[in-house]
């Protein structure tokens, strides 16, 4: 089965609980049924969320408060990146959209594709590139109202042309661009996006990428799958995780990464080499997708998770 941004699918299966366990899991927004947020991203001292239905959440105050601001349209807006304080927005049916200079409405973008786009990030030139369904890769130079497809030899890296579903892009420390992709693949590619490598394959999906402070990079999928790089991406190393969940989103805040799941949030204090659970009520019953480190509060929380029922949490 193709798993397209899994959360999307999940979203649907009713998983019901509400009761925190007192593990330093804490509440800081509650939504509604329906709801859900796939992304979290930071600028300065403003925190974002996207999600179901076109919610975009904005908090000033580190994740304590969230407000509700002008939503873009009703579609599901997936990923994210955020450029001089403005982010832009991408998801479902190739829409994009980027704030206004005002901050008060939403500018569409014209993405050049219909297929659903999962993730965006802001390169170090200033221009951006996205990445969806059916080895969708688009990019847009900064300032541009539009997006221009990079064509993929897909012939030359993939067996059999395949085109697979790609997740999350990014862009490491060094400037390589790594992308999450199906059937396990990492593709890598040092000269801007103009050719490509397969540097990992599995048959579980890797869903999303990080690179902590200490340069090292944490790849998480389906079945609980987590795979680590500390050559900038050019080798992979399997983890034990200790569960079989879908692994969706992974942070780090200081030395401490993190990752979320279905039912599932794991913690890492040695740079990512081993993992152990974080459970509870909550995190035994529900999925996060979005997360993101920040800096510790007094009871030692470091990061925000999200997800289902558009809730919010810091742990």
């Amino acid at each position: 089965m193709r798993l397209l941004k899994t959360a999307l699918t999940l979203a649907f299966l009713g998983v019901v609980g509400s009761a925190f366990a007192a593990d330093n899991f804490q509440a800081v927004r509650a939504g509604l049924p329906h709801d859900a947020i796939y992304s979290i991203d930071r600028s300065g001292g403003s925190l974002w969320a996207i999600g179901g239905h076109g919610l975009v959440l904005r908090s000033e105050n580190g994740g304590v408060d969230w407000e509700r601001i002008a939503s873009p349209g009703d579609f599901a807006a997936l990923g994210m990146a955020i450029h001089r304080s403005r982010p832009v927005i991408v998801g479902q049916a190739g829409k994009a959209f980027k704030l206004s200079a005002e901050g008060e409405n939403w500018e569409p973008l014209d993405s050049g594709t219909e297929e659903r786009l999962l993730d965006i990030a802001t390169l170090s030139d200033g221009s951006q590139m996205a990445v969806g369904a059916f080895g969708t890769i688009v990019k847009r130079s900064a300032g541009s109202g539009s997006f221009k497809r990079v064509a993929v030899d897909w012939d030359a890296i993939v067996e059999d042309g395949f085109e697979p579903h790609l997740y999350d892009v990014m862009q490491t420390k060094a400037g390589t661009l790594l992308i999450a992709a199906e059937f396990g693949m990492v593709l890598r590619s040092r000269n801007g996006g103009k050719t490509w490598s397969v540097q990992n394959t599995n048959d579980s999906s890797v869903f999303a990428l990080h690179q902590g402070a200490n340069g090292r990079l944490v790849g998480v999928g389906q079945a609980g799958y987590i795979i680590s790089s500390k050559d900038d991406g050019v080798s992979w190393q399997a983890a034990k995780s200790g569960t079989n969940a879908n692994l969706l989103g992974v942070s780090s805040s200081g030395k401490t990464f993190a990752v979320v799941g279905v039912r599932a949030v794991l913690k890492s204090s040695n740079g990512g080499r081993s993992w152990r659970a974080v459970s509870n009520r909550d995190t035994e019953r529900r999925w996060y997708q979005g997360i993101a480190g920040i800096s510790p509060d007094g009871d030692g929380r470091r990061f925000l998770a999200a997800g289902q029922y558009g809730q919010i949490v810091n742990f």
